[in-house]
Parts: structure tokens; sequence; C-alpha cells
């Protein structure tokens, strides 16, 4: 289902007329669909993309709302799959060095502070940790250490992240489609959910708040039906998350067990 079929003859049947020049306008109704699909990707976190951000030297943190490191802003939030460090050699011999999972974990800076002591001092190395803040207009992702890179040496952060949607402008666009995609069939039957959402915005001009709570429920079961779709079927496997009898890496003030950066903190 294209954008003219979602705000033309899709919405007509949701609120029962054609009307687009007085009441339904074709550009309320063209922003009541683009609006669906935004909070469908908002509440899913169906749209993700994948952003790879150049590392320098001892550099350590990345203006994420920068347009150099991801194009136009998209970036909404981290993703499920976790980002990666990627340090690559040149010459005929060039090999690439993978971090990621347990040996690039999540922290904050708060953390950093009270248990890597001068921790903004360090002149680089393989990164061990990343974090997220924010300053003024900038998202930054930080790595610790900051990488270390050698002239032959190129680093790179592979970001996955969840995306914002373009609107919809032309009548033969399909949602969540760009123009690297072929085609996106695994969205087909979720393409009246934003159909809902316009429709549930369009009747609160008619004061009709019966017909848009109906509405409303409608475009949430898609969202409902899209995350359990993403429920994994069949058995899972089930196993122990953290070792309790490895080595203690450091201890608390009070001689416990200290808790991992993302027990105590959260983004901040």
């Amino acid at each position: 289902m294209n954008f003219g079929q979602q705000y033309g003859a899709r919405l007509d049947e949701e609120l029962g007329t054609d009307d687009s020049t007085r009441l339904f306008t074709t550009a309320r109704r063209q922003f009541g669909v683009n609006e669906g699909i935004r909070q469908f990707a908002d509440l899913t976190k169906c749209f993700t993309k994948e952003s790879t951000i150049t590392s320098s030297n001892a550099v350590g943190e990345y203006d994420l709302n920068s347009t150099v490191n991801i194009a136009a802003a998209d970036f909404v939030e981290l993703s499920q799959q976790l980002p990666e460090y990627r340090r690559t050699s040149s010459g005929s011999s060039g090999s690439t060095a993978y971090t990621a999972g347990a040996d690039l974990r999540r922290t904050t800076v708060q953390w950093l502070d009270q248990y890597e002591a001068g921790w903004r001092n360090s002149t680089g190395g393989t990164p061990r940790y990343y974090y997220f803040r924010r300053q003024g207009g900038q998202r930054l992702i930080g790595m610790y250490p900051p990488p270390r890179l050698t002239s032959s040496q190129t680093g790179r952060i592979r970001l996955p992240f969840v995306a914002r949607p373009s609107s919809l402008t032309n009548d033969t666009q399909v949602m969540f489609k760009d123009s690297s995609i072929a085609t996106r069939n695994d969205f087909e039957p979720y393409h009246m959910a934003p159909v809902h959402y316009a429709a549930y915005q369009l009747n609160k001009l008619r004061v009709e708040k019966d017909e848009s709570a109906s509405q409303l429920q409608a475009f949430m079961a898609y969202v409902q039906r899209f995350l359990g779709a993403q429920t994994p079927k069949g058995g899972q496997m089930v196993k122990v998350a953290r070792s309790y009898f490895g080595e203690v890496r450091s201890r608390g003030p009070s001689g416990g067990l200290l808790s991992w950066p993302t027990d105590k903190w959260g983004d901040r």
C-alpha cells in the first residue's frame, strides 16, 4: 500500500467520507498518516539503521547529532544490536580487529569518575567501555580508553540505532522504504496502522471522541501485533548472565562486590 492509497481511499473508508477540500483536507490527511508512521516507529523501534563513525587517534567523543557522523540527525536511540569498534591496518597484510559484546561494555561518566580515576587523561588504547552524554545540542558517544591509532590504522565505531523515518511526500512512496531497498514486504501487514492513527487525529475535528478513541485502539492493536511478532519462536536456551565465581576485578568502599556501571547509573 503506497502513500496515496493510505491518505486517500483507505482513509476515506475509516472516516466515512472522501472530503479532501474542507474538513479533511489533503494536507491534514497526509500529515496524519506521516505522524502515524512516526508514532508506529517510535513505539515499536522497528525502523533501524546503521552508521559507521570514523574515529581519530586519542579522540574519545563523537557527536551523534552531527551530519558528519549520522546523516540528517536520524539518531533517536541505541538499538538492541549494540555498538562495536573496528581497527583496521592498511597494506597488503592488513587485518581488522573487532571489539564488541563483553569486551565493549556500556557505562556512564559517573561510573568512570568513581572507579576509573584519571580516565580523562588517558592517552588511548583499545576501547573497553562506551557511554552516552548530552551537552547542549549535542548527543555524544564516548569511548574509554579513547582509540589509539597509528598512521597506518583506521578506527571505526559501528553504531546500529533506532532511526527517525522521513515524511512521505510522493503518492508512490511506501513507509519504511528508501532508495537503497527494493521492497519492504515485511511491513505490508502493518500499512493500515498509520491510517488508523490519521483517522484518530482527524476525528477530533468532528468532536467524535468515541470514534477517535476506537481508531486509536485499532492503531495500538497493530503496534502490539508487531511487538508480538518479534518474540522468538520455539524454545530458548537459558544461561547464567554473570559469573559469581570468577575473579573479582574490584570492590566498593564497603568491601562488597562492585556493581556494574549500568546497574546503578542511568543514561544522563
